[in-house]
Formats: C-alpha cells, sequence, structure tokens
C-alpha cells in the first residue's frame, strides 16, 4: 500500500463526505423543508433527527462484529444514505399537500439518519486504521479546512441561486439545481471510496447487553460521555430552531442566510489548523475549555441584545459558532475513539453516540415548547444553552484540576 496515495484520496473523499453532511444537515435541507411548508416543529425536529438516531448506535456494534466491515458492506450503507436525501427533490412534484410532504420527507430523512449513523462508525474505522497515530490531528485539520471551503462555496452559490430563481418565481428549480450538485459531489465521492484501500477492522464481537455495559463501566471513558452529552444538550437547545428563527421571523433573505454559513465554514476552516495543533499532546482542556467560553460568549450577545441589533451582529456570532464548531471536531475526531479500549472501539464510539441520541431527544420538544410559548421564546433557549455551557466549562474545571493533581 503506498500509504501517501491512500492518504490523499481518503481526505478527498472524506472532504466530500463532511462538506456533504453541512450541506444536508444545515443551510439548504432547512430552506427546502420550509419551501415546502413543514412547520416549526417539523423543521426542528430534523435538525437534530441525526442526533436522535444516534440510539440505533447500540445496535450497531453487534451487529457490524458479526457481518464485519467490508468495503462492500459500508459502501452498500453509504449509497443508501446518499440516495435518500438526494430523492428529497421529488417530494414537490409528489404531492402539494402538506401532511404528505412532511410523511415523505421525514421517511425519506429517516433512512437517511439511520443509514447515516449505522455508518458513522464504519468511517471512523476506516479513517482510524488507515491514518497513523500522529497524522490524526493533522489530518482532522486538513479534511475540515476543506471541507468547510467546499461548504461555503456550496452555500454562497445557494444564495445567489436561490435569492435570483427566488425573485423571478422559480424558486423549485433553484432547488433543483443545488440538489444536483448534491448529488455530483455524492457520485464523485463514492467513485474514490471504492478505489481507497480499506485495512481490515479487527473488532471483538459483543452482545447489545455488553455493548451497554462494558463502555459505562470504563472510568476513563466516562468522562468523554459526559462530555459529549452535554455539548450536545447545550449546542442542540440553542441552534436547532435558530435557521427558522432566522428565515421565517427574522426574515432574512437567502443570500444574508447563505453568508452567514459561509462566515461558519470560514471560521470553522482557517480554526482547525489552530486547534489540530493545540490536540496533537492530547492535552483535551486546551480544547474544551476554550470551546465552552466560545459558547458562553455567543449565547451572552444573543442574550443581550433585541432582534433588530442581533441582525448587525449576526456575522460576529457565526463567526464565534464556527471557531467554536471546529474546537469540538477535533475532539469528536479524536479523543472519543483513543480513549476506548483496543478491539473495542466500535462499541465504545457507537455507545458514545447512543448516549447523545438519549440526550437529544428531549431537545425538539423542550426547544419547541419553549419557543412556541414563552413571550421572548428564542432568548430562552439561548439561557438554557449559556447555563448549560457554564455547567460544562465548570466540570471540565474541576477534571482538569483533578488530573493535574493526580501526576
Amino acid at each position: 500500500m503506498d500509504y501517501k496515495k491512500e492518504y490523499k484520496k481518503y481526505l478527498i473523499s472524506s472532504t466530500l463526505d463532511t462538506a456533504n453532511n453541512r450541506i444536508a444537515s444545515a443551510s439548504f435541507i432547512s430552506a427546502f423543508a420550509i419551501y415546502l411548508g413543514l412547520s416549526d416543529l417539523a423543521i426542528g425536529i430534523y435538525a437534530v433527527l441525526d442526533t436522535i438516531t444516534n440510539i440505533i448506535q447500540v445496535f450497531a456494534a453487534p451487529l457490524f462484529s458479526r457481518i464485519g466491515q467490508s468495503k462492500k458492506v459500508v459502501l452498500t450503507n453509504y449509497s443508501i444514505y446518499r440516495i435518500s436525501s438526494i430523492s428529497m427533490a421529488l417530494i414537490p412534484f409528489l404531492s402539494s399537500d402538506i401532511s404528505i410532504r412532511t410523511i415523505l420527507f421525514f421517511v425519506l430523512a429517516t433512512v437517511y439518519a439511520i443509514t447515516g449513523e449505522m455508518g458513522y462508525i464504519t468511517f471512523v474505522n476506516w479513517r482510524m486504521t488507515l491514518i497513523k497515530k500522529e497524522d490524526r490531528p493533522t489530518f482532522a485539520a486538513k479534511r475540515n479546512f476543506l471541507k468547510n471551503t467546499v461548504a461555503l462555496a456550496f452555500s454562497l452559490i445557494m444564495g445567489v441561486i436561490l435569492d435570483r430563481f427566488t425573485a423571478s418565481g422559480y424558486e423549485l428549480y433553484g432547488f433543483m439545481i443545488l440538489f444536483t450538485i448534491v448529488f455530483i459531489i455524492a457520485f464523485i465521492d463514492i467513485a474514490i471510496r471504492i478505489k481507497t484501500y480499506k485495512p481490515d477492522v479487527i473488532q471483538e464481537k459483543i452482545s447489545v447487553k455488553d455493548n451497554l455495559i462494558i463502555p459505562a463501566k470504563d472510568e476513563k471513558f466516562r468522562s468523554v460521555l459526559i462530555t459529549g452529552g452535554l455539548n450536545r444538550f447545550a449546542y442542540g437547545i440553542g441552534t436547532m430552531y435558530l435557521n427558522v428563527f432566522l428565515l421565517r421571523y427574522l426574515n432574512i433573505g437567502y443570500l444574508y442566510y447563505s453568508i452567514l454559513n459561509i462566515l461558519v465554514n470560514l471560521s470553522e476552516a482557517f480554526s482547525s489548523k489552530y486547534w489540530g495543533n493545540k490536540s496533537k499532546n492530547r492535552n483535551w482542556s486546551k480544547i474544551i475549555l476554550p470551546m465552552c467560553i466560545i459558547f458562553i460568549i455567543v449565547f451572552t450577545i444573543l442574550l443581550s441584545f433585541n432582534n433588530k441589533q442581533l441582525l448587525y451582529l449576526l456575522p460576529i456570532i457565526y463567526i464565534l459558532i464556527g471557531f467554536g464548531n471546529a474546537s469540538y471536531e477535533m475532539y469528536d475526531h479524536i479523543a472519543i475513539y483513543e480513549n476506548a479500549k483496543d478491539k473495542l472501539q466500535t462499541s465504545y464510539v457507537t455507545f458514545e453516540r447512543f448516549i447523545e441520541g438519549i440526550v437529544t431527544m428531549i431537545l425538539p420538544l423542550l426547544s419547541y415548547t419553549v419557543f412556541k410559548e414563552s413571550n421572548n421564546a428564542i432568548k430562552v433557549t439561548f439561557a438554557i444553552s449559556l447555563f448549560s455551557y457554564i455547567i460544562l466549562f465548570i466540570y471540565y474545571k474541576l477534571k482538569y484540576k483533578e488530573t493535574k493533581n493526580n501526576l
């Protein structure tokens, strides 16, 4: 195997994959769902659907420990994953009834989320077995930079296309052009993966029961679970209706909306190398504590100004969000896997995703109840996020202090 060649191929395909994930989970599909006429609750549920379906991860490790993780198995699941999201483009042509559109949307979105979550661990194992340990932070930084560059370009194209087609009364045609771009990206990604070397994954057979018990009993891994769960709750409760809030209630145009997403991508892209260097010695307090401070600042700003003032502050907010997202991505893509026991990485990673899914299940109803009924609705979700990040900061600060004292 030519390591450098395979490294480059996997970097390109992984970049296209994560860029497509960013496109599908954020600006593009949320805007398309609003076009279809879906309710606030439906769009909010979609925003966290992939994380809710993390619950099925508890079955992923036992399943793959039996059927294996061959390239054929991995790419078959991955192809279904991509086809399900692209098929959403057919919904406007199948029905004009909002209820039917909502059902069709969630059937495809659920297939998309389930196959995505089932396949997540296979790609983690593919990446971690192919990329050398000393190269992982640099690889993650390069991938984050490139994926955000691709997503940035798409956001710009999306804003221009949708604004122009909407102004001329052909908004649907604009979305069809964008779905075509998503299809092309997915096709190239799969074509490259077919030709990329995939090492064998050595995984002990494990039952669903053991998949729940073994990681939960590991004290070293418990900190990873608490950190991931708290971050998922804190970030999710404050941001899951943010796209709806901007497009439906602040009535910002697609172009401004796209510019905000561009700023997120730029911020993530150009801060990836910084966070990659910070993570090389695996001192995760240098990642988590700054991330908490960033989001404490974000939600403090969101709480301190009225809606008209926030219109002018949104660019700053989104730059900070991108910077914070890049920090946690570094932790998420390296720390979780490397804190797992050898030959049980699949079990540990899927269990962590399972915990995130449990936490996220409560977000749609909790966030929607607050968003819908409070006089200062969106501010309440921001306040909950702010408080949660303060808790995470205190927890990690105490943990870091305890670790230093034990050295």
